[in-house]
């Protein structure tokens, strides 16, 4: 699979986890909504990536990337949905949040991750 097709994947993918967490949030279903957010944070990160040339595999380079990007576009939120993405992964093992702390963890998400996917270009 080429590049540009990857990206597409990857973006699908976000949008896709982003729809699948809010029908986890709305069945109660917290743990498995928490996976779908940090699953559309990572994809539309790795999304970035690739469309600026570089391949994204692991959950530290996911992380190293969203600290650069951050700083890169001077826009902290990138870093900060990051960190609550990741806690929402650990969530999934854990379940230990409320419905109300998913909920806000998922509308930060949502918006950082339609930043994100806004910087892809129909070029890359």
């Amino acid at each position: 699979m080429d590049a540009k097709a990857k990206v597409k994947k990857y973006v699908v993918q976000s949008h896709r986890y982003l729809r699948n967490a809010a029908r986890f949030i709305d069945a109660g279903d917290l743990d498995k909504a928490s996976e779908f957010l940090w699953g559309s944070m990572a994809e539309a990160l790795k999304a970035v990536a690739l469309s600026k040339g570089r391949e994204l595999k692991h959950h530290r380079e996911i992380g190293n990337y969203a600290r650069e990007l951050a700083k890169q576009l001077e826009d902290e939120a990138i870093w900060d949905v990051f960190g609550n993405a990741s806690y929402l992964h650990t969530n999934f093992y854990e379940a230990e949040l409320t419905i109300d702390e998913v909920y806000a963890h998922a509308t930060r998400i949502k918006t950082v991750v339609g930043k994100l996917l806004s910087l892809i270009t129909e070029e890359s």
